[in-house]
């Protein structure tokens, strides 16, 4: 299974794109990984919030295919614990997935139709967090499954 982290918006921080890279090349011992932003809507500043929401739905749908498995962080979406996350994966893996996406939405959230066609929604706490940390922690949180999966000691259970 190959797994796709997508997010709307600008490039990381340094100290970000730094944090990013050591548990993406750790990643690649388990999993085909990758990072893909997706640059933010043009004139953004003019849209109202729910055309804002609209155009970015837009772009993110015409880069989906059918097949694709879409987990979309929302705020609403459901939490899982380390484990159950870990148990997450290797059911998507044994379900035979091609590709999992994991998209984090824009500033203002998702638009109803992407959440209407992601198979699952993911909530990471009810705080908020910027979104070039969500990358991060989301990054590190993949690393952190794929270690307990493969009874590595990284975990501490």
């Amino acid at each position: 299974m190959k797994i796709q982290l997508w997010s709307i918006g600008k490039d990381n921080d340094p100290y970000i794109r730094d944090g990013i890279a050591v548990f993406q090349k750790r990643l690649q011992h388990y999993v085909d990984f990758e990072l893909r932003l997706i640059p933010t809507v043009k004139q953004a500043a003019s849209l109202s919030i729910p055309e804002l929401k609209k155009q970015e739905a837009r772009l993110i749908l015409d880069l989906l295919q059918p097949q694709d498995y879409l987990l979309a962080l929302d705020e609403h979406g459901k939490m899982m614990t380390t484990l159950q996350f870990a148990d997450f994966l290797q059911q998507r893996t044994n379900a035979g997935a091609r590709q999992l996406i994991l998209l984090i939405g824009g500033a203002f959230g998702l638009d109803a139709s992407i959440l209407q066609r992601a198979q699952g929604k993911l909530s990471l706490s009810s705080l908020t967090f910027p979104h070039q940390l969500v990358r991060l922690i989301v990054t590190e949180q993949l690393y952190r499954a794929y270690s307990v999966l493969h009874n590595e000691k990284y975990h501490h259970q």
